[in-house]
């Protein structure tokens, strides 16, 4: 286990930097460290009963109706539409690693994933920005790829990204333990949503191609609902951000979509 615990000591270090992330924005340090500190990456493991039913946080909250966020160093504006990428999609309709990575995989840093019996759902959590295009989106997820291994981890932390236009990306290689969710990466599919849903509010489509992703892995690895977290009901961090949580709350309850797997 000496790999796996390599990185929990990366995401350990990391957890103390996520929580402070707004005085780090209002101190004008935000762009610096964003990449680098992740406000997803870490955190200490709640303590609830084994087997039962979660406690999903922010269902009472409606989502935040931004058209417009303002923070102490910028403004991000969320255009009225979402571009559709044009260009024909490979088997599966995932992009694979190829399309994105400027650098490999360590295997030697990175344990044997085993089969999924759980996902947890992400965002980036680093300052908004809007994603123009098919490159921009590639360029993100790579710098994401690079901070995590300038930590000395194998690779990108996550299984799988999910982009504003609703297009799922190959992040790590499903072989391999993720490292996403500090002492919990054991058999656990780590999905990342790109954006700071804390700021911004995730696209329609985004939301979407989330939806029919999990729906696809739970058949796949008969993983039900109940083992179907985000990152907040793990561990002490505001990942995936308020909206993306209660889009997550809503897709997993009553009669959401991923209850009726």
């Amino acid at each position: 286990m000496e790999r796996v615990e390599r990185e929990d000591r990366h995401i350990e270090k990391i957890d103390d930097a996520a929580l402070t992330r707004r005085r780090l924005i209002g101190l004008g340090l935000a762009a610096g460290m964003a990449v680098m500190l992740p406000a997803c990456a870490g955190g200490r493991r709640k303590r609830g009963v084994a087997g039962a039913r979660p406690t999903w946080p922010g269902l009472e909250e409606p989502p935040l109706d931004h058209t417009t966020v303002t923070s102490p160093r910028s403004t991000y504006t969320r255009p009225p539409a979402v571009p559709t990428p044009s260009p024909t999609l490979p088997i599966a309709g995932v992009m694979p690693r190829s399309s994105w990575a400027q650098g490999a995989p360590v295997p030697s840093r990175m344990n044997s994933l085993g089969r999924v019996d759980r996902m947890t759902v992400h965002h980036d959590g680093m300052p908004p920005v809007w994603l123009s295009s098919r490159q921009d989106v590639a360029s993100r997820i790579d710098q994401i790829r690079t901070a995590h291994q300038s930590n000395g981890w194998g690779d990108i932390g996550y299984h799988y990204i999910v982009d504003p236009f609703g297009q799922v990306w190959e992040g790590r290689p499903i072989a391999y333990q993720g490292a996403h969710v500090k002492d919990q990466n054991e058999r656990n599919l780590g999905v990342l949503v790109l954006g700071n849903f804390e700021a911004q509010q995730p696209t329609s489509a985004q939301v979407a191609a989330v939806e029919r992703f999990l729906v696809m892995q739970m058949r796949n690895y008969r993983v039900p609902v109940t083992r179907v977290n985000t990152h907040r009901e793990l561990a002490s961090t505001l990942c995936p951000g308020r909206n993306m949580q209660y889009a997550m709350n809503q897709l997993r309850g009553g009669s959401g979509t991923l209850a009726r797997v």
